[in-house]
């Protein structure tokens, strides 16, 4: 999913871990878990009643939590309004052709349990932290480009400045930026133009652009290795549903929820009313719900609680934004690319001055016109993926963020969406003088179309955000029956796969511990479905 994630706080009811490189414990996980070679293995707890649970969201933290919650002896169901399991994650293959629309990569590959599937599944992986190549309008940014070091160091000042005054004011990345060069007295007036620009590759993590980006919580520095699951994410999906998928009553498909009927005490049953297959009411009944759909869903308010939601939950919904993170998949016929480095970063120019700083290369007579029409991808940071180098095939993956994504996502003509990207492809042309090989297909993403998706991708930190506040409630309600799930419900890793999972488990182990159901803590915590 996204490249960005939090390091500030532990997912509720789990042992804090550290992130990052700071105290990794990986040589200590991999010797002291193993993963069983039957994860569809009956349940263990054997009770003449057993306990219910509707599971809300057959996507990663849904399906992670139903399992485990089956494994110790409840009894499951899960309800997903699309026809197939996954969410987010979601790989389309065409014979040895892959493609993750959705997540794509495994982060924080130290700390994140799900590598040890990775030899387990035989899974084809890839590295992809080799040295990228930085571009602008002008053409390959040379060796000196050093804006993105001053970019990063804003990034590590700001980082400073609201630990050393955390009552301070929160502001759009775009404006402290600028207040931060121009009172730079260390850098030249290039680097004073182009570290705002450099800055905005943050926007291919986080999803949303820095006009919207939160300085306060503002994620930038990933020191991990990015391994990208060239075999197709949707492995990790169906192991993860193996356990449930004996039984055709437990995933139930083209269920559409669009109610919930819940009480905090749990005397009475809790009724989830949901529309089948051909469109006709129904509900479910169950002792307890994990709600799993993404944070947008909540946003739209797509599905009603009866009663509503407790108070400090939806506050905390309300105060954590979401975003949208979208990609455009370009085959071509032939490589025309560099072929030996991951990505390819592009900033655009700064914007035209009226009177530029003496010394500056951007002068106030540049127009974006005289490199083609106005409005072209050129306006826009962007992070090509080299697949190429990844998967052999002679494609590349161009990741966008919102307000871009919203607008490509909805356009339906393949001719269109080459013609607003083919001047980013000039650029990347390693023969500059040749013509551009001819195109074979265009595939986008589609999420901020998807209500099932929340109409975005994953939770993004935007002006005025406090996430702790609904990591702080879900804690608060660690007993109830109604629990949440999902990458939105961790601030280590939000954004991320191995994120939601762990939050699935999170919420399974709520639920047994409320039932009286007794379990190891560790086992479960295994990589075991």
């Amino acid at each position: 999913m996204s490249q960005s994630f939090h390091v500030s706080s532990s997912i509720p009811g789990s042992s804090p871990i550290k992130p990052s490189n700071c105290g990794s414990d990986l040589a200590a996980r991999l010797e002291a878990a193993r993963i069983e070679s039957a994860p569809d293995e009956a349940p263990r707890a054997v009770r003449s009643e057993p306990r219910k649970v509707i599971v809300v969201g057959a996507g990663i933290s849904g399906l992670r939590a139903a399992a485990l919650l089956r494994r110790s002896g409840c009894e499951v169901v899960v309800l997903e309004a699309r026809d197939r399991i996954g969410g987010r994650i979601l790989t389309s293959r065409n014979g040895d052709h892959v493609r993750d629309i959705g997540a794509a990569w495994m982060h924080e590959t130290s700390q994140n349990s799900l590598v040890k599937l990775i030899p387990r599944l035989a899974i084809p992986y890839y590295y992809d932290d080799g040295a990228p190549l930085y571009f602008t309008r002008e053409g390959r940014a040379g060796s000196q480009f050093k804006a993105k070091k001053v970019a990063d160091e804003f990034a590590d000042y700001c980082e400073w400045y609201y630990d050393s005054h955390p009552d301070a004011h929160d502001r759009p990345v775009s404006e402290f930026v600028k207040e931060f060069v121009l009172e730079h007295q260390l850098i030249t007036d290039d680097e004073r133009q182009w570290a705002p620009q450099a800055l905005r590759e943050v926007e291919l993590w986080i999803g949303t652009s820095i006009e919207q980006a939160s300085s306060k919580h503002l994620s930038y520095f990933i020191t991990e290795r990015n391994l990208y699951m060239k075999g197709g994410y949707d492995r990790i999906v169906n192991w993860t549903a193996q356990s449930l998928k004996s039984d055709p009553n437990v995933i139930r498909l083209n269920h559409l929820v669009e109610n919930v009927e819940w009480n905090e005490e749990g005397v009475e049953p809790m009724r989830v009313h949901y529309k089948d297959p051909a469109g006709n009411p129904g509900f479910v009944e169950g002792d307890a719900v994990i709600m799993s759909v993404p944070m947008g869903v909540y946003h739209h308010k797509l599905i009603n609680f009866n009663p509503p939601l407790p108070s400090d939950i939806d506050e905390g919904m309300s105060r954590w934004s979401y975003a949208a993170l979208g990609k455009v998949f370009f085959e071509f016929a032939d490589v025309f690319w560099p072929k030996d480095n991951d990505q390819f970063i592009f900033y655009p120019s700064p914007a035209e001055e009226s009177e530029p700083s003496a010394g500056s290369s951007v002068s106030s007579t540049d127009s974006l016109s005289s490199f083609g029409e106005r409005d072209n991808i050129l306006n826009y940071p962007t992070v090509t993926i080299n697949l190429w180098i990844m998967t052999g095939g002679k494609e590349l993956c161009v990741q966008i963020a919102e307000p871009l994504t919203q607008r490509i996502e909805a356009m339906q003509n393949q001719k269109e969406i080459y013609k607003f990207f083919e001047p980013l492809f000039k650029l990347l042309r390693a023969e500059p003088y040749k013509a551009l090989p001819r195109l074979i297909s265009v595939e986008t993403t589609h999420w901020t179309q998807d209500p099932l998706a929340g109409y975005g991708t994953y939770s993004a930190d935007k002006v005025g955000d406090e996430p702790d506040l609904l990591i702080d409630s879900l804690a608060n309600h660690k007993s109830s029956p109604l629990q949440f799930a999902g990458e939105h419900c961790t601030l280590v890793a939000n954004g991320c796969v191995h994120g939601a999972f762990k939050t699935g488990e999170t919420a399974a182990t709520n639920l047994l511990q409320r039932f009286g159901i007794p379990y190891d803590e560790k086992e479960l915590a295994s990589l075991q479905a």
